[in-house]
This record gives C-alpha cells, sequence and structure tokens, in this order.
C-alpha cells in the first residue's frame, strides 16, 4: 500500500577503600570497571532516546485581541500528501515502513483532535512528513558560516544581531543546548499546507513540526519513530516560547567511586 495522495494538486507541493598488591591490578581493575561501565550506559541510552521537539506556527494567527496564541486556530481536517524519505550521504541504519510511520501518524494525529477527511470530501489542511538522518538547522544559532539548506529547507545562515541573541550566546545553558543541536540527528517533520483552492495556487504552509532524536548510526528509526511521533503530535499547530523542548531526557550517567587506592607490596613466599 503507497501512502496516499490527494486529487490534482499543485506540483510544488507534492515535492571506600580499596587495597591493590600492585599499581598494575589497580589500574587493570579501573580499566574493567570502565569498560562495563560504558557498556552498562550504552545499553541503557539504547533503550531511551533523547527526542526534542522544534515546531512553528508559520503564518502568525493572532488572537482577537490582537496577542500570539499557543494553538495556531487552523483546521484538523487532514488528509496526508506524501511521506517520503530526505537521502542524505548518510543513510539510515535501516529503511523506514513509510506506511507503518504513515499509520502511527494517523493514531496519534486522532488522539490530538485532528480528523481524517472522509473518501470524496476535501480537506482543509494537507501534510507532508519527511524523515531521514542529517543535520538539521540549528535553532539555537543565527549564524552559521556558509550557507547550507538544511532538511527543512532554510539556508542555515541568517544575519545576526538581534540583542536577545547575542546574550543568549554567552550562556553556558545555551551554548550547551546549540552544541546539542548541532549533532546529526535523526529526523520526521510534518508540514500542513492549507489546501489550495486553485491547483494553480502557490502552496501556503500553515505550520511545521520537526522531531529529532540523537546517535543516528545507531538508532533504527523505524523502533523510534512511535516514540517521536507521540512526543511531537501533541504540538502540531503549536506555537512555543523554547526553540526546542526535550520531551524524553537521557539516562543519568552513571559513575563509579573509588576511594584511596593503597599499594601494598607482594606477600612473602
Amino acid at each position: 500500500m503507497k501512502p496516499p495522495t490527494v486529487g490534482s494538486l499543485p506540483s510544488k507541493l507534492a515535492k571506600g577503600m580499596l587495597r591493590f598488591s600492585s599499581p598494575t591490578r589497580l589500574l587493570s581493575l579501573i580499566a574493567v570497571g570502565c569498560l562495563s561501565l560504558d557498556a552498562t550506559v550504552s545499553r541503557a541510552q539504547s533503550e531511551q532516546a533523547n527526542i526534542g521537539v522544534r515546531t512553528k506556527v508559520i503564518d502568525g494567527w493572532l488572537h482577537p485581541d490582537g496577542k500570539h496564541s499557543a494553538d495556531g486556530g487552523h483546521s484538523k481536517v487532514y488528509a496526508v500528501l506524501a511521506v517520503s524519505e530526505v537521502k542524505q550521504e548518510a543513510k539510515l541504519v535501516k529503511p523506514v515502513d513509510a506506511n507503518a510511520m504513515l499509520a502511527i501518524l494517523h493514531r496519534e494525529l486522532s488522539a490530538n483532535g485532528f480528523k481524517q477527511c472522509a473518501k470524496g470530501s476535501k480537506p482543509d489542511i494537507l501534510l507532508t512528513v519527511s524523515y531521514g538522518r542529517g543535520y538539521v538547522r540549528n535553532p539555537y544559532t543565527k549564524d552559521q558560516g556558509a550557507i547550507q539548506h538544511a532538511v527543512d529547507g532554510i539556508p542555515t545562515q541568517e544575519m545576526a544581531g538581534d540583542i536577545q541573541q547575542i546574550f543568549d550566546e554567552v550562556s553556558p545553558t545555551f551554548l550547551a543546548k546549540s552544541v546539542k543541536a548541532a549533532y546529526e540527528k535523526l529526523f520526521i517533520r510534518v508540514t500542513a499546507f492549507a489546501y489550495p483552492s486553485n491547483p494553480t495556487d502557490k502552496p501556503k504552509m500553515l505550520w511545521k513540526t520537526i522531531i529529532v532524536a540523537d546517535d543516528p548510526a545507531n538508532r533504527d528509526l523505524n523502533n523510534l519513530a512511535e516514540a517521536m511521533l507521540k512526543a511531537g503530535a501533541p504540538l502540531f499547530d503549536k506555537e512555543v516560547a523554547d526553540k526546542e523542548i526535550d520531551l524524553y531526557k537521557p539516562l543519568p550517567i552513571g559513575h563509579v567511586d573509588v576511594g584511596s587506592p593503597e599499594v601494598v607490596p607482594e606477600p612473602k613466599k
């Protein structure tokens, strides 16, 4: 079964202490302990990914009182136009089952008040879904050097100069978030467009949500898609102040407490 398409639409939209007998023994035990710890942490992190959601309402819908709404205010009657992979140089660990991803999307949309349009009727919004592995635009950085087009189709370089950005960039918390956001990601992007009244009309984007997960070289997007869409769907058509919202926190990094070592002489034979 292929992902559904909708009628004849514009072509632009369709796209203690330890004692050791020798220093060597001490170092060996510490090394083994660290290796065991790394393996444990690795297994734990493989079971729970750190998922981030970046969401934005594009057309700036306002409340009658003139204030921006946390809810975009658009219709929730939808159809999915396409589900497609954004192929880049680095490949996904495994090919993604687009139909399975689509089924998950329909389920999460329904759980959040969206309604799939009836067969033969016109939807109010059209959704496109793109997914893949790569470097998405860093929401914390306004100037990233050379202009590049990231997976959201927007150049990564912008004019820097707003005062808030300058203050933000000297904040250790902001810097840590920026560094984390710059790493390669697994991503799913859901974008909503207004259903065009005329097939020749230029597509009008209403809102977009980009859901990202870390460690793409060691994670199967098929296994993460449900968690990612479940995290992102409540924020569809929402405007939030945070540049990225962390929905699932990574498990804490373990550590080994070693008491003051004492080297004792080898026992006499």
